[in-house]
């Protein structure tokens, strides 16, 4: 998905995302470290998206940090396993932009099709917080019917 642009981060460093293009689905993942539902969700999002991924790469998460300053951004996407944007890349303002009307507030977990980007669901925190690891059947099948 080329709207994501193709330069992104990782704990690992920078990368061109590998991972994105062979997602079944991909989650755009808008939080700050100030926040703290964010700090309480983060955690969740960590583990579900390990076991999601844990055999083979399923899910792939870009992180949109809110945060007020270089530094808080970096320690927020410290301990994420999943991909982020350079604190000034221009691109993330663009995406956030493309979906802001689909963000309520944060944390936010859009659920989008890989192949077209629609937002298959913007509820994902909720889902991941009723079902579980249950969610990530549930958006394969609303994603079936868009």
């Amino acid at each position: 998905m080329d709207k994501f642009g193709t330069s992104f981060q990782s704990v690992e460093g920078p990368t061109d995302g590998p991972n994105l293009k062979n997602a079944r689905l991909v989650g755009v993942y808008i939080g700050a470290k100030w926040s703290q539902p964010c700090q309480r969700f983060t955690p969740s999002l960590i583990e579900f998206y390990t076991k999601i991924n844990e055999d083979i790469q399923q899910l792939e998460i870009i992180y949109i940090g809110m945060d007020e300053n270089e530094e808080k951004y970096k320690e927020t996407v410290s301990d994420m396993p999943w991909l982020f944007y350079d604190f000034k890349e221009f691109v993330k303002y663009q995406v956030y932009y493309e979906y802001k009307k689909h963000i309520q507030g944060i944390p936010c977990l859009l659920i989008l099709n890989p192949n077209n980007g629609q937002v298959i669901t913007n509820q994902g925190r909720g889902t991941i917080e009723k079902e579980g690891q249950g969610a990530f059947e549930k958006w394969l099948t609303q994603m079936s019917f868009k």
